[in-house]
C-alpha cells in the first residue's frame, strides 16, 4: 500500500484549530489572520500571537513550543517565585506540622526535628496506604507520593478493570491499558489476541488522541505508543515516571518519546524535584543508573568543603554546591562542576573551589584550566588553597587565591574574607 495520501481525505488531520489541544484557547484571534487560524498544524514552527486566559499577556511564541507545553513568559515568572516561596516555608516547617505526612511517617528520626525541605537529599522511611515502605525525602513524597504507586497507576491506567483478569496478561500491558472501552463497543479486550490483525479503537490518556490500529501493528515499526503526538511504547515516562518527573519542559522530545536505554541527539534537561530552581544536563543512562541532582548530593564532597559551603550559605545568604556551570567561552571543558557557587547582592557571580592539597598536589594544569575557563565566562573565581599547594599564577582583578590549613580550618572567617574581597573588587 502506498506511503501517500490519497486527494481528499485526511487534509485537516493535523491542524491546529481541529486538534482539541489546551493552547487552543490561548490562540489570539484578534493579532493572527483568519488564513492563519484556518491553515496551520500543530506542527508548524512559525512564531504566531498568543493571549495568556489567565493575566491577559500578550505575546508571540512558534506553535509547536505552546502545542507541547502552553506557557506564558509573566505567568512562568509569578510561578517560579510562588514555588521558592512555597519551598522555603517547607524548609523551616517540622514533617509533624504537615499531617500527610506525620501519618505515613515510619522514621526512626523525630518527625517534629525534621524539615519538609532543606537538610540535603537524606531520605526517610515512609508508609504509604498500599503498603509499600519507600525511602524518599519527606518533599519529594508530599509532592509525589509513593513512587511505587505512581509506577503502578501509570502503567494501569485505563486498565483498571481487567487489569486483574490473568486472560490480559498475554498482551503487552501498556497497549492494553490503551483500549478504548466506548469505541469498541461490546468488543472485549481479553478476547483479543496480541498479535490479531484486527484493527480496533484505542486511546491515550496523557493527550487524549484517539485512532485505530490491531494489535500487530502496534508491536512493530516504530512502536508508536501515539500516532498524533509520536510518542513510543517502553517510554522513560512510563518506566520511571519519577524521573518523567525531573524531565525538563525545555528538552527537544518529551519524556514519553525516549526510552531509558536509548540514546539522544541531545544531552537531556533535568529539573530537581526537590529544589526546582536546580537544573543540569546528564543522559539517561546515567540517571536510569541512579545519578540525581548535582547541587542536592553530597557523594564525593569532603567534610571541610561541605563546611565551607554550609559557611557560604551563612555569610552570602545562598549558595549552591556542586553546581554545573557550561558557557559558549569555555576553550578548556564543556562543563565544569564548582565546588561553591554564589552571587552577591550586587548581581558578582562567584565560584569558589577548595583545593586538597592531598586531591590537588598534581593538578595544577586542570585547576588552571578550569579557573581560565570560569574567568572567561565572567565568574569571580576565589581557590582555597591548602598549604603548602603553589600558586596557579593567574594574573586576574577578578582571581584571587586564599591559603588555607587542614589543621586549623576556619570556614566561617574564609567566607567573611571571601565576601570582603568580592565587595572590593566590585567596587
Amino acid at each position: 500500500m502506498s506511503g501517500k495520501r490519497k486527494p481528499g481525505t485526511n487534509l485537516t488531520k493535523d491542524l491546529l484549530k481541529d486538534s482539541k489541544l489546551p493552547v487552543l484557547a490561548w490562540w489570539d484571534h484578534e493579532v493572527n489572520d483568519d488564513a492563519v487560524w484556518s491553515t496551520v498544524t500543530a506542527k508548524t514552527r512559525r512564531e504566531v500571537g498568543w493571549k495568556c486566559p489567565e493575566c491577559d499577556l500578550r505575546f508571540t511564541a512558534r506553535i509547536l513550543d505552546m502545542a507541547g507545553h502552553p506557557s506564558c513568559p509573566t505567568c512562568s515568572v509569578r510561578r517560579k517565585a510562588e514555588r521558592k516561596a512555597e519551598y522555603a516555608r517547607l524548609t523551616i516547617t517540622p514533617v509533624a506540622d504537615v499531617p500527610e505526612l506525620a501519618t505515613a511517617w515510619a522514621d526512626e528520626a523525630d518527625p517534629s526535628l525534621v524539615t519538609v525541605a532543606g537538610g540535603g537529599m537524606t531520605l526517610r522511611r515512609f508508609r504509604c496506604p498500599s503498603g509499600h515502605y519507600p525511602r524518599i525525602t519527606p518533599l519529594s513524597f508530599l509532592r509525589s507520593g509513593c513512587p511505587s504507586c505512581r509506577g503502578n497507576e501509570t502503567r494501569t491506567a485505563r486498565l483498571a478493570a481487567v487489569a486483574a483478569d490473568p486472560t490480559l496478561h498475554a498482551m503487552n500491558r501498556e497497549i492494553a491499558s490503551q483500549w478504548h472501552f466506548s469505541k469498541n463497543g461490546s468488543l472485549k479486550l481479553e478476547t483479543i489476541s496480541p498479535g490479531s490483525r484486527r484493527v480496533v479503537w484505542w486511546n491515550s490518556w496523557e493527550c487524549g488522541h484517539e485512532w485505530q490500529a490491531s494489535p500487530a501493528e502496534r508491536e512493530k515499526g516504530q512502536r508508536l505508543r501515539c500516532p498524533e503526538c509520536r510518542t513510543i511504547l517502553d517510554s522513560l515516562a512510563y518506566h520511571f515516571p519519577e524521573l518523567a518527573d525531573e524531565w525538563s519542559p525545555d528538552n527537544l522530545l518529551t519524556a514519553w518519546q525516549v526510552r531509558p536505554s536509548g540514546s539522544t541527539a541531545f544531552t537531556p534537561m533535568w529539573v530537581c524535584a526537590n529544589k526546582r530552581d536546580h537544573t543540569w544536563t546528564a543522559t539517561l543512562s546515567s540517571r536510569t543508573t541512579g545519578s540525581g541532582c548535582p547541587e542536592c548530593r553530597e557523594v564525593g564532597k569532603s567534610k571541610v568543603e561541605l563546611a565551607h559551603h554550609e559557611s557560604a550559605v551563612r555569610v552570602f545568604g545562598t549558595a549552591s554546591s556542586g553546581h554545573a556551570v557550561a558557557d559558549e567561552s569555555f576553550t578548556h571543558g564543556a562543563r565544569w562542576l564548582v565546588d561553591i557557587t554564589t552571587v552577591t547582592t550586587t548581581g558578582l557571580k562567584i565560584a569558589i573551589e577548595y583545593d586538597g592539597a592531598y586531591w590537588h598536589a598534581d593538578k595544577a594544569s586542570i585547576d588552571t584550566a578550569k579557573s581560565v575557563d570560569l574567568l572567561a565566562a565572567g565568574w569571580a573565581v576565589v581557590r582555597l588553597r591548602e598549604h603548602p599547594l603553589l600558586t596557579l599564577g593567574i594574573d586576574n582583578p577578578l582571581y584571587v587565591e586564599l591559603v588555607v590549613y587542614s589543621t586549623a580550618p576556619d570556614p566561617e572567617g574564609m567566607m567573611r574574607q571571601v565576601k570582603q574581597w568580592a565587595l572590593s573588587v566590585h567596587n
